[in-house]
């Protein structure tokens, strides 16, 4: 097989076709079972029913890949989406996917030319790759709150402004793969809804999802917008090969321990436990319902395993790590244990994602869906003659109730009626998911068509969570313990710098709001919260919101290597290392980084121009690139309709007229560094420093391209169809005015009234734009897109009506405006947030072009 060769973005596939089983064996080192080619051949089902242990990954991802790569026939590669998001539960498989998928890209000699990125809440250099290359094929992983957040256009760990890029990018040319849905609570009917709607409303490039579960009961797929599930594939109905058949017919025996119900005797009697079934050799394992009680009763099998002739290796594996140590666990769980054995204590974490194999297996009464998947556990490969999962209830809570948490106790009671009916019996991998246990119907909300439209909507009410992951965390997951990032760095003066840069994603551990709070009570320094402009400001309890990022100085402690996230563990916390550091990374200025930017300063998206570029240029530059995208994306078979692309290309002729504004070009002008100054009188797009600021608090030069573009003097869309389609795309090309507008709390009493920055009777004009149009000097009032606005002249007092042929639909409201795009036929939601993206694309291709010298005339 020969390579994709990508020629500026555009894939061309010159590869030689090979049969699937070729492709298997070349990625893996062995042959794909039965069920895998039939994904192969059919294509990814709606759901695919496949025991634990056999082989999901794989079939989640190389039939896609092999379709869009190798598949002999033409028609079929175009047709497969060109971006697979794989979707998790848990956080512990995420390291451990990304390495194996990557892994056999690169032995099928696709390194180069097919993108694999894990989505995360850290600012990682390569994080936005597959934005501004979206025709490459690329495997994006995630877990359920990263990507979920994202399709609901609320994503944990990015920015406010950059939530439409991901929404828009997402929802067009996907297939989804959801893993074990019915670990993901509200997650799997949220994702059933999302299809649903995708299907009615429509999308560019279509989309499709499968569900992956040992559960064969597809019956919560069916939702009020998804009602039916098409096609199921089930491993078991299909012929089964050698290796699959041993791994189905390995058999664990059943049987209860009964357990201290006092919390402080738990965890050392469960240690007793173990160490009593433990054999020299083998891996030994106990999974425990909450990271508290791991924890404990790791720290008890140190104590009791401490001086005894062979102790096995202690290891423990909860949520609550940074990714280096998770993945080092994880590596040590994928190697065989040393001759004293190994006993892991973990948690949920290895229900899904995490390939490892126990002879004993000692498990807390939990869910059925945990149940079977901790089960899969045990036994894993059916090497073992004498295999046991044993099971026991978890003790009472310190309050002395019924310590169900985080499961509800009906659940748990109905688990534990199906393993007592099952005691002494020796159940074989493939039984396990057709035991059929009556489970609770929790109470959730199911997202609606109206609840998508209002968070189209990205502008916060005043009072809203900066995150907004409050807003959609009930469509995500069950989570009474809502969690926040810490990442620990060290400071020689004790406090970050001015403009710390924000954290990566390898940096940072999960930890419970609830306990981070605690650790805030008992020693209040050296927390540190960044605030919306980018910098750090001292932590306090209101910034403890899901999905927030929280630095700590490492002088605080309440981490270790072996053990992660613990109150008690004293400082200092070993630093990350980061590559060739993180203010060299890319990331040193915090222009960079919309998400971080305050609103009030006009911040580019990307690095600053090592050159000077004049408006005209920039303006053609990017409607050329606009175009540019769209054709790679049609050389792979995502086709745009021309009329979109037509409307997305004046968008990018027209997206930064309001850098004409003087505010704009001051910023740019003055204060140049010495020998940087100006080569001409401009207009400028792009300056060759880094040093302006703005006169103007809160000023958008997108909103001033805006009303330029609507204003009755100016004709540059006279008699063009999708008007307010490229109007729209004009002002969300930043992802800051795009839904609602309005004025911020300082601009509202103002004598003369500002909106954004722009302020009623500021003079614009004359502009040169491309194509030989021109904008003449005209007078702007941003208040009439506000809702009820009219339009007042401050020359010549009222308009009077607008003529509809000169400026259309500049009497309505702006939000009524763009609800209109959303309605409208043909368009939507979906298609109009991937004409944004492909317009935010372009722009910040075309900048990170002038990073690069000048190409000679």
């Amino acid at each position: 097989m020969s390579g994709l060769k990508p020629d500026d973005g555009a894939v061309m596939y010159r590869m030689t076709e090979c049969s699937f089983v070729e492709f298997v064996r070349t990625a893996t080192g062995s042959v794909p079972y039965a069920y895998q080619e039939t994904l192969a051949r059919d294509d990814l089902p709606q759901v695919l029913c496949v025991p634990t242990g056999c082989g999901k990954t794989v079939a989640a991802v190389l039939p896609w890949l092999w379709r869009r790569l190798a598949h002999p026939r033409s028609a079929v590669r175009r047709a497969t989406p060109g971006r697979l998001v794989y979707v998790l539960p848990l956080r512990s498989s995420v390291e451990q996917t990304h390495r194996l998928i990557g892994a056999w890209i690169e032995r099928l000699g696709h390194a180069g030319d097919v993108d694999v990125h894990v989505l995360s809440v850290g600012a990682e250099p390569e994080a936005d790759d597959w934005q501004v290359r979206p025709a490459r094929p690329t495997v994006l992983i995630g877990t359920q709150d990263l990507v979920l957040s994202r399709l609901l256009m609320r994503g944990q760990g990015e920015g406010r402004a950059s939530w439409p890029l991901s929404f828009g990018l997402l929802h067009a040319g996907t297939r989804f793969v959801f893993d074990e849905p019915y670990l993901m609570g509200p997650g799997l009917e949220t994702s059933a809804q999302l299809q649903g709607l995708r299907d009615e409303l429509g999308t560019v490039g279509g989309s499709s999802t499968m569900w992956m579960t040992a559960m064969p009961d597809p019956s919560r797929l069916g939702t009020p917008d998804h009602p039916t599930v098409a096609r199921v594939v089930n491993a078991l109905d299909l012929p089964v090969e050698a290796e699959l058949a041993r791994r189905l017919e390995a058999v664990r025996t059943i049987e209860f321990a009964a357990m201290p119900a006092i919390p402080e005797s738990y965890p050392t009697a469960v240690a007793e436990e173990l160490l009593r079934r433990h054999r020299p050799g083998t891996r030994t394992m106990a999974v425990l319902n909450t990271d508290e009680r791991a924890d404990a009763v790791r720290a008890a099998l140190d104590v009791l395993a401490t001086g005894r002739a062979l102790a096995p290796e202690v290891l423990g594996l909860h949520a609550r790590f940074r990714p280096p140590e998770r993945a080092a666990l994880i590596q040590r769980l994928a190697e065989e244990p040393g001759p004293a054995g190994q006993i892991v204590v973990t948690t949920q974490v290895v229900e899904a994602g995490v390939d490892v194999t126990a002879r004993v297996l000692l498990t807390e009464v939990a869910p059925w869906p945990s149940i079977v998947q901790r089960a899969g556990r045990c036994n894993r490969d059916g090497r073992e003659s004498d295999a046991r999962l044993v099971w026991t209830w978890p003790p009472m809570d310190r309050a002395g109730g019924a310590g169900h948490v985080p499961y509800a106790g009906a659940d748990l009671r109905c688990a534990a009626r199906a393993l007592t009916d099952l005691e002494g019996h020796a159940v074989t991998t493939a039984r396990w998911p057709r035991i059929a246990v009556a489970t609770g119907a929790p109470v959730r909300y199911v997202l609606r068509r109206a609840d998508l439209m209002r968070l189209f909507d990205t502008l916060p009410a005043p009072d809203a969570d900066e995150a907004g992951a409050d807003e959609v965390a009930r469509w995500i997951r069950d989570d009474a313990d809502p969690h926040v990032a810490v990442a620990w760095r060290h400071w020689p003066n004790g406090r970050p710098d001015e403009r710390e840069p924000y954290p990566r994603r390898v940096e940072m551990c999960p930890v419970p709001v609830a306990e981070v709070a605690d650790a805030l009570a008992r020693r209040p320094s050296g927390w540190w919260a960044f605030d919306r402009a980018g910098g750090c400001r001292p932590l306090t309890a209101a910034d403890l919101r899901p999905g927030a990022v929280v630095l700590a100085a490492a002088e605080v402690g309440c981490y270790h290597a072996a053990s992660g996230w613990g109150s008690r563990h004293p400082g200092p916390v070993p630093v990350v290392r980061l590559d060739n550091g993180l203010r060299d990374n890319g990331l040193r200025d915090d222009r960079l980084r919309d998400d971080v930017a305050p609103a009030d300063v006009e911040r580019p998206e990307e690095p600053c121009a090592q050159r000077w570029v004049d408006l005209p240029q920039h303006l053609a530059d990017v409607e050329r690139d606009v175009r540019t995208v769209a054709g790679e994306l049609a050389e792979t078979g995502f086709v745009i309709p021309g009329h979109l692309v037509t409307s997305a290309a004046l968008a990018g002729r027209y997206h930064d007229l309001g850098k004409a504004h003087a505010a704009f070009q001051a910023m740019l002008c003055d204060d140049c560094p010495p020998g940087a100054e100006p080569p001409g009188p401009g207009p400028w797009a792009k300056s060759g420093h880094d040093r302006g600021t703005h006169s103007r608090a809160h000023f958008r030069h997108e909103l001033v391209s805006v009303l330029a573009l609507l204003h009755p003097e100016v004709h540059l869309l006279t008699g063009v169809p999708d008007a307010d389609l490229i109007t729209y795309l004009v002002a969300a090309h930043h992802g800051q005015v795009r839904v609602a507008i309005r004025p911020m709390p300082d601009e509202v009493e103002r004598a003369v009234p500002r909106v954004l920055g722009v302020e009623t009777g500021d003079r614009f004009g004359p502009v040169e734009v491309p194509g030989d149009r021109r904008v003449p000097a005209i007078v702007l009032d941003p208040t009439v897109l506000l809702a009820g606005g009219t339009h007042v002249d401050p020359r010549a007092g009222a308009w009077g009506a607008p003529d509809a042929s000169r400026a259309p639909g500049t009497s309505a409201a702006w939000t009524a405006r763009v609800l209109r795009l959303c309605d409208a036929p043909g368009l939507g939601p979906f298609r109009l947030a991937f004409l944004e993206a492909l317009v935010r694309v372009a722009d910040r291709r075309v900048s990170r072009s002038y990073c690069r010298p000048a190409p000679p005339p």
